[in-house]
């Protein structure tokens, strides 16, 4: 457990309690539920029900101003909201409540709110979110702290999310969905207990630069614009990806000390390119016909760098995989092509689990094809992308790792015992030669590693330049 959070937790809620708790009683009482004209909020305020701002109306927040909302009372703006706070002096968002939890008041909701609403500098505290749809107010340099949900996107938004810290949050730190298009950049987003940012339903955000961390999920996406140089640590799962067909980049992220770094899932094909992953107990996860490119990424001191699950096809090529306990781990039929990398000083540099071209060939019901044919029917349903696999690399009886150079030891055992033999740092069929599977009668090869080819010295462009 990571005690840098209830660090950073302890002063978040200590700050916020030391500007809210100076004096019990309110400057403002605001007991009407529409603001009929401009209106200006300041000093200590309290909120007793729902306020709207209407179209046509402004509502001004000046900076240093606690707010305070009763149980069920918060913020809808249909107009225009400037919280403006000061680095010196934020402006609060929170509860009336003495025991307030998570979500104890509705927070602060634009609707079609008019160009020029902003948030910046702001604390806002237990609320339920602050929720943007149908306009694009920016979010900046903000706390949103202890909620049910922390911002949520829809219906086309194009805020500019940035320089914020999210945290503590009982759902999604971010949540983008029904077509938003906010770009997310330079936050804080920790301790969220399902997500940190979750995009769904057509959004498709641009995520860069930002901190997830302490998460069950890091990031979970089903289309995004970019996702570039984040830094995803400390989650159960770092990135969990399913955009069947839509081409997208992860480039220049750092996943590190997750229990999983990314897990592309079923057809989920993108370029993976220049990410670093370190510490996690598994890498990249390749499940269930999903075939990125995976090129140019240094993966090290992870429990399994890749694996691939489940009739996965990746392009493994120009990386450098060294220091991990297992290098490549393929299972279940998943041929990828492994060419062009560094795959030294692994305990393990590539093992071949439940993996038999002669099974394949000779059963009845050839895994692949019973894949394809439900891709197919999902296709016809508009449920997927069709998408032809490539069964060319079953035929072969082994899994092409051609071309790659394997550190200096293994290197020097291939050149002595040549392009046939059993290599003790790779798990093959050398190993266990023949399988038999419950239900089909026969004894069954299994397959090897094709390393022929390999590199007398490390190339020099795998991995990040």
């Amino acid at each position: 457990m990571d005690f840098r959070f209830f660090k950073f937790s302890f002063a978040a809620a200590g700050f916020v309690a030391a500007l809210i708790s100076s004096s019990a009683a309110a400057d403002m009482t605001v007991n009407q539920p529409v603001l009929n004209t401009d209106t200006v909020w300041s000093g200590k305020v309290s909120v007793m029900q729902t306020v709207n701002v209407p179209k046509k109306v402004a509502l001004r927040v000046m900076p240093g101003t606690v707010v305070r909302f009763r149980d069920k009372a918060g913020l809808t703006v249909e107009g225009v909201l400037k919280a403006a706070g000061k680095k010196s002096s934020p402006i609060i968002f929170t509860s009336e409540d003495k025991s307030p939890v998570a979500g104890c008041w509705p927070g602060i909701n634009f609707s079609e709110s008019g160009k020029g609403s902003a948030l910046e500098r702001c604390v806002i505290s237990y609320a339920a979110s602050v929720s943007i749809a149908s306009c694009s107010p920016a979010i900046k340099n903000c706390t949103i702290t202890q909620g049910r949900q922390g911002i949520v996107l829809a219906r086309k938004a194009k805020s500019v999310i940035y320089g914020n810290t999210v945290r503590d949050i009982a759902g999604a730190g971010i949540s983008c969905q029904m077509g938003a298009f906010p770009t997310i950049a330079g936050n804080t987003i920790e301790k969220c207990r399902q997500y940190g940012i979750i995009s769904s339903q057509n959004a498709e955000p641009l995520i860069k630069n930002n901190t997830i961390a302490g998460c069950d999920t890091g990031l979970s996406v089903q289309a995004a614009q970019v996702i570039e140089g984040n830094v995803i640590k400390d989650n159960n799962c770092g990135l969990f990806a399913s955009i069947a067909g839509t081409v997208f980049t992860i480039k220049g992220n750092r996943f590190m000390d997750n229990v999983t770094g990314a897990v592309c899932q079923q057809y989920t094909s993108p370029m993976f390119e220049k990410n670093e992953l370190t510490g996690n107990k598994e890498g990249l996860v390749c499940f269930r016909a999903s075939s990125p490119t995976v090129k140019y990424n240094d993966f090290y001191k992870n429990k399994k760098a890749i694996l691939c699950i489940q009739i996965s096809h990746p392009v493994i090529t120009a990386n450098d995989i060294h220091d991990n306990d297992k290098g490549i781990y393929l299972h279940l039929s998943s041929y990828a092509l492994i060419n062009g990398n560094n795959i030294w000083n692994n305990k393990i540099q590539v093992e071949l689990g439940n993996m038999s071209s002669d099974w394949e060939r000779r059963v009845k019901h050839k895994p692949t094809r019973g894949r394809q044919a439900q891709n197919i029917n999902m296709a016809s349903r508009a449920k997927a992308v069709p998408q032809k696999l490539n069964d060319g690399a079953k035929i072969m009886g082994s899994v092409d790792a051609t071309g790659n150079w394997w550190g200096v030891d293994v290197t020097r055992e291939m050149d002595n015992k040549g392009p046939q033999a059993n290599i003790k740092s790779f798990i093959d069929g050398y190993d266990r030669p023949t399988r038999t599977y419950k239900g089909y009668s026969g004894v069954y090869l299994e397959d090897r590693i094709d390393y022929s080819g390999w590199k007398e010295t490390k190339i020099k462009d795998a991995g990040i330049n």
